[in-house]
């Protein structure tokens, strides 16, 4: 159980913790969109090799399919969005240590 000794230690940290949930929210959506690339990218190859044809030739294929463009851009995007409250919670916690040291 966390002890606060003022209000602002308090308000920074619970917006601290409200950042990191918010940050492995979107780290789960980033984990998804890969796990999507991922089993788009075993599903060409199964098709290929069904046809004779090698997993160089299905990742070729898949690499260039729209779902590839947007499993991977979807990746990025939630990436960017996890670090970027992760920062934010960082600099909350440290906001939150400052007003108790103080």
């Amino acid at each position: 159980m966390q002890t606060f000794t003022n209000e602002e230690e308090q308000t920074a940290y619970n917006l601290a913790e409200a950042m990191s949930e918010k940050a492995m929210t979107f780290l789960k959506l980033a984990e998804e969109a890969a796990d999507a690339f991922r089993s788009g990218k075993q599903a060409m190859r199964r098709q290929f090799k069904a046809r004779g044809l090698s997993e160089a030739e299905a990742d070729i294929r898949f690499a260039g399919t729209a779902h590839a463009s947007r499993t991977i851009s979807d990746n990025q995007f939630f990436m960017s969005f996890a670090s970027m409250y992760n920062a934010a919670a960082a600099t909350q916690y440290a906001k939150a240590l400052y007003h108790k040291t103080r």
